[in-house]
């Protein structure tokens, strides 16, 4: 009998343990969302209909209803979802965030949240239309008089509410400093986007201080798919019937008013991916995106490179239903893309302006100007501030750092810190020095 019972004891032992970890993650959960409730009531009702925690390490509140006053509007969610690897890291994950720390592994998720297409929350205004720059609303051309693609066009087509999935989460490898990042979103009768990003960082990154201090976030890896869920075959129809072609003819014109629109503003896509892009507007399916660099990459730094070269150093690769495109060749003028966002240039200060000098003070500072040099004289003004422009018209300014085998190592002022670049001293065009 004495047996029995310290067997007894041993099995009850972790059940009181487990029931209290339980209680304490939904008591919790519901104070913190009681709070986000109160708070949000100027804005908006919300309600929802209750907290469930499971034992593989996850926290729901589930059945919420959302109202927004100012924009007379709703949604709803089946849940909303946080993960984690176990139900131990569940219950440090609020210390460890209060703390800083950034969790070995966390994901958030929306399950089944529907948002109706006839409300205010999915509406676009007049401003935001005329803000739109040359490289927005390319999904409507060639559909006819429709100039873009919103909730009205959506509703013609046959949608009525956006109902989907979506999923966001992260695990960080310490020992490699790496952050594997995942997401994905599922609409209903549209489409699926997967993205599997890896982010390498500098030094430790335990901390969210850590991470933001360790300098440049570099790409170690990318895969995206975007599957079709019915979306091209409906934009298809709608936008042949809006210009009234077959859909065949449709797609002709839309590819190649893309492309006329593309390569107006500075970008010029080779045949490979025009004729990828047609493919997949036509038969739907699977599109892949994948980057595999040699060694992680600062993605800031492929703007400095030839297109040829960036494509190659970032490992790109490209598929359409599982065939790969072998042409990924691509061209663009940065100046061009620039004026058709409407960003300006950042240009680096240049030397001060001499001041009137009084009787009084002591000599002027003779003024600095950029003198042109060779090339191959370059290795002789490191430490010095250069300017050199590129083959691909792209110009730079900063310190020389070196030049060694072909390579020339330059560092440019940026705002919110500063970039190395090693640019090939074959592609540079023009070089001056400040003297």
């Amino acid at each position: 009998m004495s047996k029995l019972k310290t067997v007894g004891i041993v099995l009850l032992v972790p059940l009181l343990i487990a029931g209290a970890l339980w209680g304490y993650l939904w008591y919790s959960t519901k104070q913190q969302v009681d709070q986000w409730v109160a708070l949000a009531k100027p804005f908006a009702d919300i309600s929802y209909g209750g907290i469930d925690v499971a034992p593989t390490g996850s926290i729901g509140v589930n059945r919420l209803r959302i109202i927004l006053h100012d924009l007379d509007d709703y949604l709803t969610i089946g849940s909303v979802r946080l993960k984690a690897p176990d139900i131990l890291q569940l219950l440090k994950l609020r210390w460890q965030l209060s703390q800083g720390q950034l969790p070995p592994a966390m994901t958030f998720a929306l399950h089944q949240f529907e948002i109706p297409l006839d409300g205010g929350l999915l509406g676009t205004s007049q401003e935001t239309l005329s803000r739109r720059s040359p490289f927005g609303d390319l999904d409507a051309l060639g559909c006819g008089p429709v100039t873009a693609l919103g909730r009205a066009e959506w509703q013609e087509m046959g949608y009525h509410h956006l109902i989907g999935d979506m999923e966001a989460g992260y695990r960080l490898d310490s020992g490699r400093n790496v952050m594997e990042l995942q997401l994905r979103s599922s609409s209903r009768d549209w489409a699926t986007v997967d993205v599997d990003l890896g982010l390498a960082a500098a030094g430790a990154a335990r901390t969210l201080a850590a991470l933001a201090t360790s300098g440049p976030v570099k790409l170690s890896k990318l895969h995206v798919v975007v599957r079709d869920e019915g979306f091209n075959q409906r934009r298809n129809q709608y936008c042949a019937a809006k210009a009234g072609k077959t859909i065949d003819a449709y797609l002709a014109d839309h590819v190649r008013l893309l492309e006329d629109r593309l390569r107006a503003n500075g970008v010029y896509p080779g045949l490979g991916l025009i004729e990828a892009y047609r493919q997949y507007l036509k038969e739907g399916g699977k599109l892949t995106l994948a980057a595999a660099p040699p060694a992680p990459i600062d993605p800031r730094e492929l703007q400095f490179y030839k297109p040829g070269d960036a494509i190659k150093l970032a490992g790109l690769t490209l598929s359409v239903n599982d065939q790969p495109v072998s042409d990924l060749s691509v061209n663009w003028d940065g100046t061009k893309i620039a004026r058709a966002l409407a960003v300006g240039a950042e240009s680096a200060p240049e030397a001060e302006e001499p001041r009137p000098s009084s009787p009084n003070a002591p000599p002027a500072m003779v003024q600095k100007s950029f003198r042109p040099v060779a090339t191959h004289q370059l290795g002789q003004h490191i430490g010095q501030i250069a300017r050199i422009k590129t083959a691909n018209n792209s110009q730079y300014r900063g310190k020389l750092n070196a030049v060694a085998e072909g390579s020339v190592s330059i560092t440019i002022s940026r705002s919110g810190g500063s970039v190395t670049l090693s640019l090939r001293q074959e592609d540079i065009t023009d070089a001056q020095i400040l003297q």
